[in-house]
């Protein structure tokens, strides 16, 4: 392992596509880092925005006084993007920050921190969930939470199966190894972790070090899922299910999927859609209004729900893609599940 130098250069690379509502945010929050700016260098990867990110990106980096910067605009999607910033990093660590991210201003500084004392080649940040109607009422939501926890990032950093990828510090050295899987449009962090870990690198998350995932409900909510076309949520699907069983534990176990299950309950939703339908069939079948309106009334309270969440355009395309995506992602985690666990 190479031997990192008391306050190292940092690439930081942030991925965007129509984030004008929060980049200038987001490099706010990197200008306010207490980490050296002249170590610190910046690489925004556009995928190809239709507002004004990259206009926003350039006026506020033009003025910054960090050691240099990038922006690099090309038709990608998250893990392709991913693999820009590996191959324009410069320096011995990358930290991937996403462009809906927020951190507090010593953030950088905790992370190499952690890097280093706990002898870490991935370490990543706990993440903190914001919803809010305006970028003001996520920013006070978020000061009211660093507020009203304890927070140090001297607490024992833990050893992790997988992270995530917007908040979390990386040495060059892994990337020698890994690579992130451009068809996985969803959960490419998961997958990029665990293949480093099988690859032997220690994964790291210290819990005193906060990251504020902003999402803004109504217009702008913040849902890649949501946002994604139907063809991309689609592509991969197999090593997406993959990439979520082994992210679960060190080990596979029966207690972490059935945990992982009832804490994401949605999974257990879509899995209903396929009965709800052979009802339905059946009662078409046999003329029976009971049963072939089994499918509808399973649907119901969801898409109103889904409406009143989302408006009706991302309502209805969040139920067409919870039964096209969410159904056989559920499936092909029990796949994975059974089969991984079979051959243990």
């Amino acid at each position: 392992m190479l031997k990192i130098e008391d306050t190292p250069l940092v690439s930081i690379g942030v991925v965007v596509l129509n984030r004008e509502w929060i980049i200038r945010e987001t490099l706010n929050s990197i200008l306010s880092q207490t980490y050296p700016h002249e170590k610190i260098f910046i690489l925004v990867v556009d995928g190809g925005s239709h507002d004004k990110t990259v206009e926003t990106a350039r006026k506020i980096l033009e003025k910054a006084d960090f050691c240099g910067y990038e922006i690099i605009v090309q038709k990608c999607n998250i893990p392709e993007g991913r693999n820009i910033c590996i191959e324009r990093m410069i320096g011995e660590l990358l930290l991937f920050w996403d462009s809906d991210i927020l951190m507090d201003r010593d953030a950088i500084k905790n992370l190499v921190d952690t890097l280093k004392n706990f002898k870490g080649d991935i370490v990543t940040a706990e993440t903190c969930f914001i919803n809010a109607d305006s970028i003001n009422k996520a920013i006070s939501k978020m000061k009211t939470e660093l507020q009203s926890k304890i927070r140090s990032a001297t607490y024992e950093a833990q050893l992790v199966p997988a992270s995530k990828m917007g908040h979390t510090l990386i040495r060059r050295e892994v990337f020698n190894y890994v690579r992130f899987d451009p068809d996985l449009t969803l959960y490419e962090d998961l997958d990029f972790s665990v293949r480093a870990r099988e690859k032997g690198f220690k994964i790291l998350k210290n819990p005193g070090i906060l990251a504020f995932d902003i999402n803004l409900e109504n217009e702008y909510y913040s849902d890649i899922f949501t946002e994604m076309p139907l063809k991309k949520a689609l592509k991969g699907l197999r090593k997406k299910a993959k990439a979520k069983i082994l992210s679960f534990n060190f080990t596979i176990n029966i207690k972490d999927f059935i945990k992982y299950f009832w804490e994401n309950k949605r999974y257990l939703f879509y899995m209903g859609y396929l009965p709800a339908i052979i009802l339905s069939f059946v009662g078409f079948c046999i003329r029976s209004l009971f049963f072939s309106t089994a499918f509808l009334v399973y649907l119901g309270g969801y898409i109103l729900y889904q409406l009143k969440k989302r408006g009706v355009k991302k309502g209805l395309t969040i139920f067409v893609k919870s039964l096209l995506v969410g159904l056989p992602l559920s499936f092909l985690m029990i796949y994975y599940f059974v089969k991984n666990y079979l051959n243990k």
